[in-house]
């Protein structure tokens, strides 16, 4: 009996390092796409946007930095990231903007899921 919860346990860490992996490449994926949207672009001056404009910025700054958090801190950055969804979609007035804000949406949901995963088997061995 013993032999099967270590093979699970095994199994259930190589998941979340799997889990990690697919999560960081797609939050780096997406950083790396606004950068290069902002620098294609040119990135406003946020102080001269209205108030409005400048709480999107907030809520995207909030995205990106839980984002780059994320692959370090888990936790935080897939608060962060998730927080900074909200303050986007609520600053807009809209539940959902489109299916390309819901990949930021997922990357901050992986990154709970990895820290959860993490706990609960750290739990388990102790």
């Amino acid at each position: 009996m013993k032999r099967k919860t270590k093979m699970a346990a095994v199994s259930q860490r190589h998941f979340v390092i799997f889990l990690r992996w697919i999560t960081r490449i797609l939050a780096t994926a997406l950083v790396l796409l606004v950068l290069a949207i902002a620098i294609g672009e040119g990135p406003p001056n946020p102080f001269n946007q209205p108030a409005k404009v400048q709480m999107e910025f907030l809520g995207m700054a909030l995205i990106l930095t839980g984002l780059t958090l994320g692959w370090k801190w888990e936790g935080l950055g897939g608060i962060m990231a998730l927080a900074g969804v909200v303050t986007f979609h609520v600053i807009e007035g809209k539940p959902w903007i489109n299916s390309f804000f819901s990949l930021f949406a997922l990357a901050g949901i992986l990154y709970l899921l990895c820290w959860l995963l993490s706990k609960l088997a750290v739990a388990k061995t102790n």
